[in-house]
């Protein structure tokens, strides 16, 4: 049994995935959910059914949990770490919830953070008054799985060498030294860009969605990697990603192509593939992967306002051109019939637009702002006489 203690707040599959998965590896950990149903059943039984795939490396068997909770401040009360499982959207009403209970020497970790959620959700901490706490996020979501039932887990999928950074910078190693008692195979990110531009999930989940529309229209079930990610799909993804590389270069954030995390992900489960398009139809694990079956689906209402608005953003304030980019987020407004760029979390909703790109990268591993401002490559155009 490890001294460190979890809570983790969120109970859908990948809350439900992560506690049982604690569980067994030998931590204390408290569940968390608004849902009386969903924590009912699972308090009843003392824990939860965990079924792995083998490939995953992971194990299985029963999951015992300290405590199943709708009460927050008795789950994060006394834990160490507090894993917070919950879709983008969800983030910033979850700081407020945690906000009144935490303590200075705890750890949040955001799973994943999407872009920008440590940043959003250590400002919401700090204006409901909570002491300064270092709040991480992963890249991604490590585990890929569903639950059979209100108490049984499966996980068949499980990222390796997933990479991770803290809010403020400084705090990366002590949390990662932390979260390798768990999770050994975790590598430090350069810093919460890093985290939050590798996020493969718009880049590849919009795509699939687009291009595969009448396919979800139309009556049937189909497979939505191993048969929406065809050649051209593929192709269109790579577009969307030379764009995402761009922007982390001329950003200054060092950044790995989708192919080359794909690989590094899920090698150990048997994804081999020269390009994007044959490490998803050589994913063994995708093979239950089943298409969603409308557009109103956090494929594009999430993926997109948390991962290509801000990424169109930056190109535009930094000046790097993503018309395949802009193309998408046009189509995906029209699948959805709504604007995913109105509210967006970009640098003006984080508050930060004012930063040059040499502030923003030293602000994230600091935590403190400087008073002096420079300008953004855009802004520099914009007032070039040559313009006027």
């Amino acid at each position: 049994m490890s001294e460190l203690v979890f809570a983790v707040l969120g109970g859908g599959h990948g809350g439900i995935g992560t506690a049982a998965d604690l569980a067994v590896k030998g931590f204390p950990v408290r569940l968390y959910s608004s849902y009386q149903e969903t924590i009912a059943p699972i308090a009843a039984q003392g824990g939860l059914e965990l079924e792995v795939l083998p490939s995953s490396g992971l194990k299985g068997g029963f999951a015992r949990l300290e405590l199943a909770t709708t009460d927050i401040g008795e789950a994060v009360r006394g834990a160490n770490i507090i894993m917070v499982v919950t879709p983008a959207p969800s983030q910033r009403r979850y700081a407020e919830k945690l906000a009144p209970h935490l303590t200075r020497d705890q750890v949040v970790v955001l799973n994943p953070g999407s872009f920008g959620g440590a940043l959003e959700f250590s400002q919401i901490l700090a204006a409901h008054g909570a002491p300064p706490v270092a709040v991480a996020e992963t890249e991604c979501l490590v585990y890929a799985g569903r639950k059979k039932s209100p108490t049984h887990m499966w996980l068949r999928g499980y990222k390796k060498h997933l990479r991770v950074a803290a809010f403020p910078g400084r705090e990366t190693a002590r949390v990662l030294s932390l979260l390798r008692k768990a999770y050994p195979d975790w590598e430090e990110a350069d810093s919460v860009l890093e985290t939050s531009l590798s996020n493969p999930n718009p880049i590849i989940h919009i795509p699939i969605m687009v291009l595969n529309a009448a396919r979800i229209e139309a009556p049937g079930d189909f497979l939505f990697y191993w048969e929406g990610v065809t050649p051209v799909v593929g192709y269109v993804i790579t577009s969307l990603d030379n764009e995402r590389l761009a922007v982390g270069k001329a950003l200054g954030v060092p950044l790995r192509s989708v192919y080359e995390q794909d690989l590094e992900w899920y090698s150990h489960q048997g994804a081999y593939g020269a390009n994007i398009h044959e490490t998803h139809v050589n994913n063994p694990i995708y093979q239950w992967s089943m298409a969603p079956k409308s557009f109103d689906h956090r494929y594009l209402t999430e993926d997109t306002p948390y991962g290509l608005v801000p990424i169109e953003d930056l190109g535009r304030r930094l000046g790097v051109p993503t018309p395949s980019t802009s193309a998408t987020i046009q189509f995906v407004s029209l699948l959805t019939r709504q604007d995913l760029r109105h509210g967006a979390r970009t640098l003006t909703k984080l508050g930060l637009a004012d930063l040059s790109p040499e502030e923003l990268n030293r602000y994230v591993k600091s935590g403190s702002r400087k008073d002096e401002k420079k300008c953004w490559p855009s802004q520099i155009v914009a007032s070039s006489p040559a313009t006027e």
